[in-house]
């Protein structure tokens, strides 16, 4: 079953003030839209509201024709990674592998996955040891360890060589031809590739 997001004009409020407005756009399956904007401009907090962590917002978000307001059991099917990845820091990475198992109930290939990324060698490292960059490629982990049909990442790119970008493009791709759809935020000169491309400067509230 392919999967569409529609964003009818959206207006995003924090905090009782107004960060854009007047923002719609349609996303299918097999699609990546790519979000741009300077600081500031509402990138986060685009991609926080689609994921439910931003409840506050006038016009509709819907999926799949159901309105994510009223439909809220719908946003199990969305996930958001953002740029502090909201790892357990006090775990081993192990320990976090094995609490998404239990939270999205789910036995993927656990061994496939961690080949896949190669960090088998950092199962036993707890988190807070890690790198940046290694910490985004166990972000990476818990989204393929989901089943999330829409992926919202923030700035996924930081902290990333060009061969783990390289990764997390066919990655996207490989989600997207299996019907999902992605949204990612980047000022990064590198871009992954996409279909659709959202400037923020043109809904801002500045």
């Amino acid at each position: 079953m392919s999967n569409k997001l529609i964003i009818q004009n959206l207006e995003c409020v924090r905090e009782d003030k107004i960060i854009f407005k007047r923002l719609s756009c349609d996303v299918e399956s097999n699609q990546t839209m790519l979000i741009r904007g300077k600081n500031g401009s509402g990138k986060t907090s685009l991609l926080r509201t689609i994921a439910g962590y931003i409840s506050k917002y006038n016009g509709s978000i819907l999926f799949n024709d159901n309105d994510l307001q009223v439909n809220t059991e719908l946003l199990s099917d969305f996930r958001f990674v953002g740029q502090k990845n909201s790892l357990k820091e006090n775990l081993t990475v192990q320990q976090n592998i094995e609490l998404w198992q239990l939270i999205y109930h789910t036995k993927n290939n656990v061994s496939e996955i961690l080949d896949l990324l190669d960090i088998k060698m950092l199962l036993n490292k707890d988190i807070d040891s890690l790198s940046d960059g290694q910490k985004k490629l166990i972000s990476l982990f818990r989204l393929l360890i989901s089943k999330a049909k829409v992926w919202l990442l923030d700035e996924p790119l930081v902290f990333l060589d060009t061969n783990k970008i390289k990764l997390l493009e066919n990655i996207i791709l490989q989600h997207n031809q299996s019907e999902g759809i992605t949204l990612y935020s980047s000022n990064n000169d590198i871009d992954l590739k996409y279909d659709l491309l959202i400037n923020m400067d043109d809904y801002a509230v500045l």
